[in-house]
């Protein structure tokens, strides 16, 4: 009688059995495949065990290595490996945009309210690209946000261009002109209801506020052109022209009106200017 014990065969096969490893030498050779014994800097502490604040007294022990400062090959590698990770990811993210910046542009802008053009961004945020498909979406997607907005401008010119018009500003462009060269470096000019002011970033441009509209941005002035928006009352035009034609009559019909002058916003106190309806100083800094 065989004994099958004293094989080293499976008696339903020739092919040797393999021995099956127990769970302390898998153990030992990841360990060894890891590195062994070996250790290496941190890479959170830099080697020194600590993590915290520059003052001694208040460092902590580094959370990635407990405090020893050294950790095996594994750790390390796989830390080199999370660093090469994210600058190949940087890589492709920089290559990607360089190739595609207008694409990138408008979907930063509209990213905040368009779901997705949000959901893009995400998918190159995470991988750095995105797919031919991604584009080809995103494109049609700008392009019907373009679409619409321009349809909602011309809609909006439509509605307002009986309240648009021409308005001779050359007084009004004066005044200006005058109180910023007297040092003044926000100018504006009130009047009865209009108030009108330059624009800061947009040279030649008028701004128009309504106090009838709660003070509201009722359009500006372009070149001559008043352009309104939706706000501006159907009478705003006319009255800009006058307010144009003489600005001192403007500003001295506010000041009477309400007390205030029309150039700086203070009360008028003193007696003169009160009846002149514009304080002296201000009527030499504007030129009026």
């Amino acid at each position: 009688m065989v004994n099958f014990d004293d094989l080293d065969t499976d008696p339903m096969t020739s092919i040797p059995v393999a021995p099956v490893a127990t769970p302390e030498e898998i153990r030992a050779a990841a360990h060894i495949a890891n590195g062994g014994d070996a250790s290496f800097p941190c890479p959170k502490c830099n080697g020194t065990g600590r993590w915290g604040a520059a003052r001694s007294y208040d460092w902590k022990p580094c959370f990635k290595c407990q405090g020893k400062g050294r950790v095996s090959k594994g750790v390390a590698a796989a830390a080199k490996g999370k660093v090469t990770r994210a600058a190949n990811l940087a890589a492709a993210k920089g290559e990607f945009e360089a190739a595609n910046p207008d694409l990138m542009k408008g979907l930063r802008e509209i990213a905040g309210w368009h779901c997705f053009a949000g959901e893009l961004l995400s998918k190159f945020e995470q991988y750095g690209e995105l797919t031919a498909g991604q584009v080809g979406a995103a494109l049609n997607s700008l392009a019907e946000v373009k679409r619409k907005r321009e349809e909602k401008a011309a809609a909006r010119a439509s509605e307002t261009a009986d309240r648009s018009g021409e308005v001779g500003v050359d007084r009004i462009n004066a005044l200006f002109a005058t109180a910023m060269e007297s040092g003044l470096k926000k100018p504006l000019f009130r009047t009865e209801r209009l108030t009108i002011k330059p624009a800061k970033l947009h040279p030649g441009t008028l701004y128009v506020t309504d106090k009838t509209a709660g003070g509201e941005y009722v359009g500006k002035i372009v070149n001559g052109q008043f352009t309104a928006r939706r706000e501006a009352a159907p009478d705003t035009l006319a009255l800009l022209c006058a307010i144009a034609a003489d600005p001192l009559k403007a500003a001295i019909d506010y000041g009477r009106s309400t007390g205030v002058c029309g150039c700086c916003g203070r009360e008028l106190t003193d007696t003169k200017s009160v009846k002149a309806g514009i304080g002296p100083i201000c009527a030499t800094k504007w030129g009026l």
